[in-house]
């Protein structure tokens, strides 16, 4: 089969690693993968890298613009023609709306829509929330079927009108991630942070890979680090990622005066290499899917705080393999952190539990099969 994949952005976020996972994976199995995409980042080079033919669409962005989507659309409409794929397997709701338009309109037999976090859930006002999913319906409506990553999101889905009999659940899954030693990481963490070695073995490091962007809620975390660094000022949170808040968070850690306890990095090529430097990995997100850090976290045997949102329940069972916590809320959050620190043996116990359960319930091979079983029931037809 030919597979055609188009993906808003082209950043190294899940829903990019998603991506490439199944293009290197289909590309393995002797299928043809081709990714089209907006820009030109991380996830376009890493494909390149990889042997996969790749289409930029500069027009493509996340924003909503009359003049770029409409650029956009006769960009994906003109790749689709070229390419006359077997199978169009569309992610992030833009790429999506347009993909599934033009798909339809040039009649592909299979068009596969993987929801990344339906928009809906984020915390908009209520007429937002009902244009958002009134688009996010009529995608589904257009696609021949969609995907979900989440037991809790499938379920949610399954009440939009018409939609049940197309949605399918596919767990995502990753291969063991390559970790740098605990000496190894924490030496590029002090040289990324501009801190001494000898001084950063004083710290207990907490941290996360997040893109700077309100959805994260990292507003939140910097307003626990407040009240954890009162009582444990030997604390230290790496936050590794870039994105649109950079400068909001940055003025938001020299307000509070954490400038000593909060390092922003910037993006870090392969972050994931070093997360056995941190002692606790949080994620205080305001919206998720299912995250794929919480499952690098989790390889890493790393105990885990974060919020009740989207998909984390499926992967963290609360006091057993981490800690949940309410999603906006500061107290409860340092209130965790500061369980945690506190905890040693806890923290130890939840980070073997949840590498056991991370291994068993979300494999690349588990993932890779249920979308390939879509692809080919749709083929035969």
């Amino acid at each position: 089969m030919k597979i055609l994949y188009v993906i808003t952005k082209s950043n190294w976020g899940g829903a990019q690693r998603h991506v490439y996972d199944l293009a290197v994976a289909m590309k393995k199995k002797g299928h043809s993968a081709v990714v089209a995409l907006g820009g030109d980042g991380t996830l376009r080079k890493n494909l390149e890298d990889a042997g996969i033919k790749t289409h930029s669409i500069a027009s493509l962005k996340r924003d909503v613009s009359i003049a770029s989507d409409s650029t956009s659309l006769g960009d994906i409409w003109k790749i689709i023609r070229r390419e006359k794929p077997d199978v169009l397997h569309l992610h992030s709701p833009k790429a999506a709306g347009l993909g599934a338009l033009a798909g339809r309109l040039l009649r592909v037999k299979n068009i596969i829509y993987t929801v990344h976090g339906w928009a809906f859930n984020e915390d908009r006002p209520l007429a937002q929330k009902a244009v958002i999913a009134f688009f996010s319906w009529l995608t589904i409506i257009l696609s021949h079927k969609t995907i979900l990553l989440s037991e809790r999101e499938y379920s949610q889905t399954q009440r939009f009108p018409g939609a049940k009999e197309k949605l399918a659940l596919v767990l995502p899954g990753m291969e063991q991630p390559i970790f740098m030693s605990i000496d190894g990481a924490r030496q590029f963490l002090a040289k990324s942070a501009n801190i001494d070695l000898v001084e950063l073995k004083k710290y207990i490091i907490i941290g996360t890979i997040a893109e700077l962007h309100p959805n994260k809620g990292l507003e939140y975390l910097i307003g626990a680090m407040e009240q954890v660094c009162k009582d444990h000022p030997n604390i230290l949170c790496i936050i590794m990622g870039d994105g649109e808040d950079k400068s909001y968070l940055s003025a938001l850690i020299s307000e509070h005066k954490l400038e000593n306890n909060i390092k922003l990095l910037g993006y870090v090529p392969e972050a994931v290499h070093y997360l056995k430097a941190l002692n606790i990995f949080l994620l205080p997100s305001r919206k998720e899917g299912l995250p794929y850090v919480l499952l690098e976290a989790g390889f890493a045997s790393l105990p885990v705080i974060a919020t009740t949102v989207g998909g984390i329940p499926e992967i963290i069972e609360d006091m057993k393999s981490g800690v949940l916590v309410q999603p906006k809320n500061s107290r409860e959050l340092a209130h965790s952190i500061s369980f945690m620190i506190e905890h040693p043996q806890m923290r130890r116990q939840y980070g073997t539990a949840l590498r056991e359960s991370v291994m068993q319930k979300f494999s690349l091979e588990k993932m890779v099969a249920g979308t390939e079983a879509l692809y080919d029931n749709f083929s035969k037809k």
